[in-house]
Formats: structure tokens, sequence, C-alpha cells
């Protein structure tokens, strides 16, 4: 039988598996311009710098591609975010990437405090719509309604 948990730690989980998919989707092999295979020419690529010829250069960080495992939390995780506004998801992934929130508050345009009570406010609707998909899908088993009981009798106490 699952523990059971409380709401504050379903939404830790839930951040930490934001800030997971973020990471892993910066890591994801890209090509240099941006532009997928289909759409390049099928000329080579011309290196415009000698350093470019090994692959990568001395002062470039070298990226390391997520496992099989990332790629599927990726998956599970960015479905959460349609269930926001397009402003809230974009607040929602930025602070997941790790933008600060003064950085946030100057990019939108409203106050600090304003940001943190919109990313809470986002980040409550995501936790609620992922307890609602475990109790309808039912994949976490039988005790998956005694945790959606105590998330809604934490999230009152609040």
């Amino acid at each position: 039988m699952a523990a059971e948990l409380s709401f504050a730690e379903v939404r830790r989980a839930v951040i930490a598996a934001l800030e997971r998919a973020a990471d892993t989707l910066k890591r994801l092999p890209m090509p240099r311009n941006g532009i997928p295979a289909p759409e390049r020419s099928s000329w080579p690529a011309i290196l415009a710098d000698p350093d470019d010829a090994c692959g990568h250069a001395p002062g470039r960080p070298l990226r390391i591609p997520p496992a099989a495992r990332a790629i599927s939390e990726l998956d599970r995780v960015l479905p959460w975010l349609a269930t926001l506004g397009g402003t809230d998801r974009r607040l929602v992934w930025a602070r997941a990437a790790g933008l600060s929130w003064s950085r946030l508050a100057r990019d939108f345009g409203i106050s600090v405090g304003r940001v943190r009570y919109r990313w809470n406010s986002a980040i409550d609707r995501i936790v609620a719509a992922a307890v609602h998909d475990t109790i309808v899908t039912g994949v976490t088993g039988s005790g998956a309604a005694l945790r959606r009981r105590s998330c809604q009798t934490d999230r009152f106490a609040r």
C-alpha cells in the first residue's frame, strides 16, 4: 500500500518534476542553427571556426544527452502545463528553467509578489490536475482516494 502524501509533499514533487523536465529539455540535442534536419538544405554544414571541426570549442561546455527515463518523465510532465493559460504556462516553465523572481517580474511587467502569487496559483492547479488524473486513471492503485482526501484537507488547513 502506498504511503499517504500531504499536499505540500505532492506540491514539492510536482515542482521538482517540472525542474527536471526543464533540465532535460535543455540537454536534448539540437542542431547549431536550431532547424530540424528535414527543414535544412542537403548541403553539408560549412565550418566557420576550426575549433568546430572536432565537435566543440574549448570554451563551450559539453552537453550530456538525457537518459531515456528523463525523456519519458518529460513526456509525462509536459501535459500538466496544458491545464494552464498561456501566461501562467510561460511563468511556470520559466521558473522551472531557473529564472529568478526579479527577472520574471521584469519580463512579465508585474511586481515580484504578484509573480509569486500567480506562480503559486498555477502550481496548485497543476497539482490538482495531477492528483485528479492519478485518481481517474488509477495508476497508483487503491490508496489514491485516501491521498486525495489528505491533499484536500492539507490545502484547506493552509
